[in-house]
């Protein structure tokens, strides 16, 4: 109840955004992650064993967690040591950045349908008041980073634009990802906080980037909509739950899950879509082969094997 308290109290600009003090906080964390939520099988056959299993499973994931969050505010702390922006301004002013940089990716993430921001949109509310102070948006930027995952239990990911060959750039973007193991944030928001339609558009998510996996990670729009329409999805054609296919595959790739990247052929102009930064930074390569290989070996749900937050 204080730590939702505390949370209200900054949204609403009230509260200082420095963490708690305390011995003992990360073990009361780990606990609070498994108190939380009660995941318990209803199933009435279940056995001590099992039960006692599922203990030890929980337990198992609240340590990870707590090791996880631990990991992403020793790498803030780094990068913000690094930076050596902390000296620039007071100490009330750097609290006020930060306060304000998480306001705006918490709220525009939230507004935007969880489409990343890009970081010199972040960075503009350091900019803008200090333009000469060099290293300052960065140490606000890995600050906020701790935060969030000390305060919220969430991971502010930094994601690399990168060319048609690869090739990364300069563009970054930003996208705050869940730190819960999965079993833990189903049973905190619940299946009212995660409808149908979220679902399914998880799932056909996860099939497009197989299909593009085994295609070398690039195929053409003209391709993509052939094995599209084996699925029952057509171009141009109203589908009971995802409505416009075509629409649905816009927004990922303003999500920045799919990259669609126009070349010249000898038929004309051509689209290619290729995977984004957002799901090369949450599905790394051997995660996705393991998963492909049990959905064609067993015929596994996509979603049983992989899971996006």
């Amino acid at each position: 109840e204080d730590r939702r308290r505390e949370r209200r109290k900054w949204l609403a600009g009230e509260q200082d955004m420095a963490p708690a003090k305390g011995k003992g906080k990360k073990r009361v964390r780990a606990q609070a992650a498994v108190e939380v939520v009660d995941l318990d099988d209803n199933d009435d056959g279940l056995d001590s064993v099992k039960e006692g299993s599922g203990e030890l499973n929980r337990e198992r994931e609240a340590k990870e967690y707590a090791m996880h969050i631990k990991g992403i505010c020793e790498e803030a702390n780094a990068a913000i040591a690094a930076a050596r922006g902390a000296d620039l301004v007071s100490e009330e002013e750097l609290e006020k950045l930060v306060g304000d940089v998480m306001r705006y990716i918490l709220f525009n993430i939230g507004k935007q349908n969880s489409q990343p921001i890009a970081r010199e949109k972040v960075t503009a509310l350091v900019t803008k008041k200090y333009p000469r102070k060099t290293g300052l948006s960065q140490t606000v930027l890995q600050k906020a980073r701790h935060r969030f995952a000390h305060i919220w239990g969430m991971d502010l990911r930094e994601l690399v634009k990168t060319t048609a060959a690869g090739e990364a750039t300069t563009q970054r973007y930003y996208i705050l990802r869940s730190a819960l193991p999965k079993r833990f944030r189903d049973g905190i928001r619940g299946p009212e906080r995660d409808g149908v339609e979220n679902k399914e558009e998880k799932g056909l998510l996860l099939a497009v980037l197989m299909m593009l996996s085994l295609s070398g990670d690039e195929m053409t729009e003209e391709r993509l909509w052939e094995h599209l329409s084996l699925l029952g999805l057509d171009k141009g054609t109203k589908h009971h739950v995802f409505g416009d296919p075509g629409s649905v595959l816009a927004k990922f790739v303003r999500q920045r899950y799919l990259v669609k990247v126009p070349k010249k052929s000898d038929s004309g102009r051509i689209f290619l879509y290729q995977p984004g930064e957002n799901a090369q930074d949450e599905i790394d390569a051997f995660k996705m082969n393991e998963a492909i290989s049990k959905v064609l070996q067993k015929g596994t749900n996509v979603q049983e094997v992989i899971e996006l937050d």
